[in-house]
C-alpha cells in the first residue's frame, strides 16, 4: 500500500535516480579528513627512499608460508641490517601498481557513499577477529592513507615505516599474519611497536587484476591488537581476505560510475561546443573545454608534417611511439619511483599524452592534449573525448575552408553574373526603346502619310520589327542560359542554406508560381500557351510547412519547360496533397511536341535537349530534380506521346499537412448579386481546351451551366479578329455581365476596350484570379443595382433630363498583378495619403557606374516625362540625395521620390548607399523615397541584404521597359506608361 506524501494525503510516487545512495552505513564518516602527513615515527627515515623490489629481498625478507593459512613465517635474522627494523619496500611491479592505483582511486576521498560502506565493512573485520583496531588504506607511491578505521585516527602516514605496506608486497590472496611482533625480529623495533604500542597485526591486500592478467595490490585492510593474539583461524582469514575483495569491487564499480558521470558530462560539453563552433566557425570552444576537462593540463594543435610531438622539456616525441593515440613517459615514472618515493609528486615535467589527428590551416595536424599530474592516468574516454574534440576541430576547419571556396566561388559567380547580364540588359533595354520609337513613329507616319506612303512605311517598320525581334530573343534565350548555368552551379550554396520554413496554403504557391510566370515570360511573343492552375476546392483549408522560395524555383523549371515545347495550345498545372502520406503533388500537363520514348531517361541529365534546336540549354529539368531532392522531393515524367504532349509529376514527401476550420459554402453562394449560373457564348474561337477549363473551375465551386443568358452571367473567350469581337460584346445587354478569357497568344490586343461589364481574365489563369474576376463582376451588378434604385427614386421626384448614367465599374487593380484587365477608374485620394500615390511624374536618381546602363535609364526617363538627376557611384547618389531632399524641404525643389541604384559600383556600393539613404530620412524625417535595386547579381543573399537595408523592389537585369512601367505604376499608380 501507498504511503501519503506530507499532509496531503496522496500516495507519494517513486522518482528515482540512476546515481542515487540506496544503502547508507549506520557508521558516520568522519568530519575532517587529514591533509597533512602525520604521525611520523621514524623521522630520521622519513626523507629516505625505500628499496627496490628484488628476488633477493623477497627470498631474505619475506618467505613463504608452508601452510597456506598459518602465521607468516619468520626468517632467519641477518648479521647486520641498515635500519632497526624492516622497512618497506616497493612491489614487484610498482609503476603499474602506482598507475591503477592512481585510476581507480581518482577522487575517491569524495565518494560519500563509498568511504560510508567502507566504514560498515571495518566493522565486519572487527567483529569477526575480535581485535581492537581497524584500518582500511590505499597505498601510493609515497603514502599510505587511511580511508576507514576503528579504534586509530584516519591519517596520512610515510609508507617506509608503515606495516600495512608489506601487506601490499604479499602473494595475492595471502593475509600476512603476524600473532606476537614482539618476537619477529623485522618488526619488533619498529615504530608502530614501540611508539605505537601494537602487538599482533594481520593484513589482507586489496587485490585487482588488470585485462592482460597481471594482480596488483592497491593497498590493505588489517586489524590489529595491542596484545599478542592467536593466529586468525582459516575461516577468519578468508573473511578478511573476502572483506578486502569487496572493498576493491566497490572501489572498480566507485571508478566506473565516475568516469560514466564523467563521459555524460564530456557529452554534454561535446554538444554545446560543437552547437557554438557551428555558428561561429571558431576552434575557441572547442579548445575552452577540453581545458575545462583538464584545467591543468597543456593543450594545443600542432603540426604533424614532421610526424612528431613537441612536449615541454621533452625531447620532440615519434608519433609512432603513441599507442593508440596515447604516450606515458615511463623512464621518469620508474626512475621516480625507484629515486624519489620518499618525495611528493613533482609537477614541472610532463609524464602523459593524448595526441589525436586533426586538419588546420597548418595543414595535417595533431591535438595534443599533455599532462604533469602523475596521477591522471588516461583511458578510452579521454581518448574518445579528445579524438571527437579533433574531429570537430577539422570539421570547422573544413566547414572554414568551404565557406570560404563558396565565398570566393559566389563572389565569382556575382560578378561573372554582373558583367553579363550588365551588356545583356543594355542591348535589351535598347530594343525594347528602339521597338516603342519604332511603333509610335508608325502611329504617326499613318495618320500623316497617304495610304501608299503608309504601306510602304509600315512594310520598312514591320522589317525592323523582325529585327529587333530577333535581338529580343536571343538576349533572353542567352539571359536564361547564363541564369540556368550560374543556378547549377550554385547548387552547393542552395543546398548548404538554410531552409525558410512556414506555413503555407496552395493559393501562395499559385500565386508564386504566378507572379513568376509573368516575370519570366513578360513581352515574350514566343511563348503562346496558356497556363491554367487547378487544386480541388476541399484543400483550401489544407495548411503544409515548407520552404515557399525553394519549391517555387523547383516547379518553375518544369512549367517553363512546358511552355516552351507547347507553341500553342494548353498547360494545366494540378496541385493536390494527401494528408494522409504527408505528400504534395503537382503535376504539370502540356498538349506541346511531347517526348519520344527514347529520350525519357536522358531528359533529366544536365545539357541534355530533345531537339538540338528547342529552346534553353537543355538544364531546367536538372534544375528541379535537384533542387526538388532538398524538400524530400522527386520530379518524375508519367506520361509523354509525341505531338501529343507531356505529363510531368513533382512529388514531395514529408509535408507536415494540417486541417484549418474554413467555411465550407461553395464560392457561388458567397456572391450577394452574381448569378450561381453560367451561361457559355459561342464565338467560334479555336481555343475550347481553355474554355472547358474554365467550366470545369465554375462547376468545382457551385455554378451551373444555362443554356439562356437569363438570370445567369455570360462566359466567352476572347478572338483576334477585333470586328468579331466586338459583335461578340454587343451580345451582352447593359444590365449583365460578362466574363472573357484572353490567352497568352492575345495578351494585349483588347486595351482599347472599354465595355465596363466585360470582365477580362489574362494568362495564366489562377483560381484567385478567377475568383476575383467572379467579385469584380458581383460588384458591378450591386452598383448597377443600387444606381437603378436612386436613378428610380430620383424619377419619381422629377422628370429625367438625359439618358440615365451608366453605373460606375470597380477598379480591377493592377492588370499585371491580378490578372484582370479593364479599364482603371479614376480615384480621388485623400490629401493625407503619401506622396507617392498622388505624384503623376515622379523625380527620379539613376545611379550605375556603367555608362550603357545609366544611358538606358536616362533614355526611359526621357520617354516617360520623368525629370532625373545622375549618380555613378553610391558617395554621388547620397549626397545628390542629400542636397535634393535638403532643397525640396526648403520649398526649393520636387526633392527624389523615385531612386535606380546599381550594387557593384566604385567607392560606395548600392547596399551602403541604401542604408545611408534611409538613415539620413530617418533622420531628418524626410518622407520615405521608393528605391528600386536593379542589378545583375542574383543571389539570395543578395536580396535579403537588400530587403534589409530598405529597398521596395528587386528587379534583376535584364530588366525590360514594361517590367519598368509595372513596378513604377505600383509604386506610384498617377503614372501612366508611354
Amino acid at each position: 500500500m501507498a504511503t501519503a506524501s506530507g499532509n496531503t494525503g496522496r500516495p507519494k510516487p517513486f522518482f528515482p535516480k540512476a546515481d542515487a545512495a540506496i544503502l547508507t552505513s549506520r557508521h558516520g564518516l568522519p568530519p575532517v579528513r587529514p591533509r597533512t602527513v602525520w604521525p611520523v615515527y621514524d623521522p630520521d627515515n622519513v626523507d629516505r627512499p625505500i628499496g627496490v623490489w628484488t628476488p633477493e629481498v623477497e627470498k631474505c625478507f619475506y618467505p613463504p608460508k608452508v601452510d597456506e593459512f598459518a602465521a607468516s613465517p619468520i626468517p632467519d635474522e641477518p648479521m647486520c641490517i641498515p635500519d632497526r627494523y624492516l622497512r618497506a619496500f616497493l612491489a614487484e611491479n610498482e609503476r603499474l601498481r602506482s598507475s591503477m592505483l592512481w585510476y581507480y582511486t581518482r577522487d575517491i576521498l569524495g565518494e560519500a557513499e563509498f568511504l560510508s560502506g567502507l566504514q560498515e565493512k571495518a566493522h565486519l573485520a572487527q567483529e569477526s577477529t575480535g581485535w581492537e583496531f581497524v584500518v582500511i588504506g590505499i597505498l601510493d607511491v609515497n603514502y599510505y592513507i587511511r580511508l576507514a578505521s576503528i579504534g586509530l585516527p584516519l591519517a596520512i602516514l610515510p609508507r617506509g615505516e608503515t606495516l600495512c605496506a608489506h601487506t601490499v608486497t604479499q602473494p595475492p590472496g595471502n593475509v600476512f599474519l603476524l600473532p606476537n611482533m614482539m618476537e619477529d625480529w623485522r618488526f619488533r623495533n619498529s615504530p608502530y611497536v614501540e611508539s605505537g604500542g601494537l602487538r599482533a597485526y594481520a593484513g589482507a591486500p586489496l587485490r585487482l587484476q588488470n585485462e592482460s592478467g597481471d594482480c596488483v595490490s592497491l593497498g590493505s585492510l588489517c586489524v590489529t591488537s595491542r596484545t599478542k593474539q592467536e593466529p586468525l583461524t582459516k575461516s577468519q582469514q578468508q573473511t578478511l581476505a573476502r572483506l578486502a575483495d569487496w572493498v576493491v569491487a566497490d572501489i572498480v564499480q566507485c571508478a566506473r560510475a565516475r568516469r560514466q558521470r564523467d563521459r555524460r558530462r564530456m557529452s554534454e560539453l561535446i554538444s554545446s561546443a560543437q552547437a557554438e563552433a557551428e555558428k561561429t566557425s571558431s576552434e575557441e570552444p572547442i579548445l575552452r573545454i577540453l581545458r575545462a576537462t583538464y584545467p591543468d593540463a597543456a593543450v594545443n594543435v600542432q603540426s604533424s608534417k614532421e610526424a612528431r610531438v613537441e612536449i615541454e622539456d621533452h625531447d620532440p616525441i615519434p608519433l609512432a611511439d603513441f599507442d593508440g593515440g596515447l604516450w606515458e613517459d615511463t623512464d621518469y615514472l620508474d626512475d621516480f619511483i625507484n629515486n624519489s618515493n620518499q618525495k611528493a609528486f613533482p609537477s614541472t615535467r610532463v609524464v602523459r599524452a593524448i595526441v589525436a589527428p586533426c586538419d588546420t590551416l597548418a595543414g595535417p595536424s595533431s591535438l595534443v592534449v599533455a599532462s604533469k599530474d602523475f596521477r591522471l592516468v588516461f583511458d578510452d574516454v579521454d581518448s574518445w573525448f579528445v579524438y571527437t574534440c579533433a574531429t570537430m576541430l577539422s570539421q570547422v576547419w573544413h566547414k572554414r575552408l568551404l565557406t570560404e571556396v563558396m565565398r570566393a566561388k559566389e563572389k565569382f559567380l556575382r560578378g561573372i553574373s554582373h558583367q553579363l547580364r550588365t551588356p545583356i540588359h543594355g542591348i535589351l533595354g535598347s530594343v525594347d526603346l528602339l521597338a516603342e520609337e519604332l511603333l509610335l513613329r508608325k502611329q504617326r507616319g499613318n495618320k500623316d502619310a497617304t495610304s501608299l506612303q503608309a504601306v510602304d512605311l509600315t512594310a520598312k517598320l514591320l522589317e525592323s520589327t523582325v529585327y529587333l525581334d530577333t535581338i529580343k530573343s536571343a538576349g533572353r534565350d542567352l539571359m536564361s542560359i547564363v541564369n540556368n548555368m550560374i543556378t547549377l552551379n550554385r547548387w552547393a550554396d542552395i543546398a548548404m542554406t538554410n531552409r525558410q520554413y512556414a506555413i503555407h496554403t496552395i493559393q501562395e504557391l499559385e500565386m508564386e508560381l504566378g507572379n513568376e510566370l509573368r516575370k519570366t515570360t513578360s513581352d515574350d511573343t514566343r511563348y503562346k500557351a496558356s497556363v491554367f492552375f487547378h487544386h480541388d476546392p476541399s484543400l483550401d483549408c489544407v495548411n503544409f510547412r515548407t520552404d515557399l522560395g525553394l519549391l517555387r524555383d523547383s516547379l518553375m523549371p518544369i512549367i517553363i519547360n512546358a511552355i516552351q515545347n507547347t507553341p500553342k495550345g494548353i498547360i494545366t498545372v494540378t496541385t493536390s496533397i494527401e494528408s494522409d502520406h504527408q505528400q504534395l503533388i503537382v503535376d504539370v500537363e502540356d498538349t506541346g511536341r511531347g517526348i519520344h520514348p527514347d529520350h525519357h531517361e536522358r531528359i533529366f541529365e544536365p545539357y541534355e535537349k530533345v531537339e538540338m534546336h528547342s529552346l534553353g540549354a537543355g538544364l531546367g529539368l536538372t534544375i528541379a530534380s535537384r533542387l526538388a531532392t532538398l524538400l524530400h522531393g522527386s520530379i518524375s515524367l508519367v506520361a509523354s506521346e509525341v505531338n501529343r504532349g507531356s505529363h510531368f509529376k513533382a512529388t514531395f514527401q514529408e509535408m507536415d499537412c494540417a486541417r484549418v476550420p474554413l467555411s465550407s459554402q461553395p464560392l457561388a453562394q458567397k456572391f450577394d448579386t452574381l448569378p450561381s449560373k453560367f451561361y457559355n457564348m459561342a464565338t467560334g474561337s479555336d481555343n475550347t481546351m481553355l474554355f472547358d477549363h474554365f467550366t470545369r473551375f465554375l462547376a468545382w465551386h457551385g455554378f451551373k451551366s444555362s443554356d439562356s443568358l437569363d438570370d445567369s452571367f455570360a462566359i466567352f473567350d476572347f478572338v483576334s479578329d477585333l470586328r468579331k469581337h466586338r459583335s461578340n460584346m454587343s451580345q451582352i445587354p447593359s444590365g449583365y455581365v460578362a466574363l472573357c478569357l484572353v490567352p497568352a497568344s492575345e495578351g494585349k490586343c483588347f486595351l482599347d476596350q472599354t465595355s465596363r461589364n466585360i470582365i477580362y481574365i489574362s494568362a495564366p489563369f489562377l483560381p484567385s484570379t478567377i475568383s476575383s474576376a467572379l467579385e469584380e463582376a458581383d460588384k458591378y451588378l450591386s452598383n448597377m443595382k443600387t444606381s437603378n434604385a436612386y436613378l428610380s427614386a430620383e424619377n419619381e421626384d422629377k422628370p429625367s433630363t438625359g439618358p440615365n448614367e451608366q453605373a460606375a465599374q470597380p477598379t480591377a487593380g493592377n492588370a499585371a498583378e491580378t490578372g484582370l484587365i479593364t479599364p482603371p477608374e479614376d480615384i480621388n485620394y485623400d490629401t493625407s495619403i503619401p506622396t507617392a500615390l498622388t505624384i503623376s511624374t515622379p523625380t527620379a536618381l539613376l545611379v550605375d557606374d556603367n555608362v550603357i546602363n545609366l544611358r538606358i535609364l536616362q533614355m526611359y526617363c526621357t520617354k516617360r516625362g520623368l525629370p532625373y538627376h545622375c549618380a555613378t557611384d553610391g558617395l554621388q547618389a547620397v549626397e545628390i540625395f542629400s542636397r535634393e531632399q535638403s532643397l525640396a524641404t526648403a520649398g526649393k525643389g520636387a526633392g527624389i521620390h523615385l531612386i535606380f541604384m546599381d550594387l557593384q559600383m566604385p567607392v560606395c556600393d548600392g547596399f551602403k548607399a541604401t542604408q545611408q539613404i534611409r538613415q539620413l530620412e530617418k533622420q531628418n524625417k524626410w518622407g520615405q523615397s521608393i528605391m528600386f535595386i536593379v542589378t545583375g547579381q542574383d543571389s539570395p543573399t543578395d536580396k535579403t541584404t537588400a530587403e534589409d537595408v530598405g529597398a521596395d523592389e528587386y528587379l534583376v537585369k535584364p530588366v525590360g521597359i514594361k517590367i519598368l512601367d509595372r513596378n513604377v505604376a505600383r509604386h506610384f499608380p498617377k503614372f501612366k506608361a508611354g
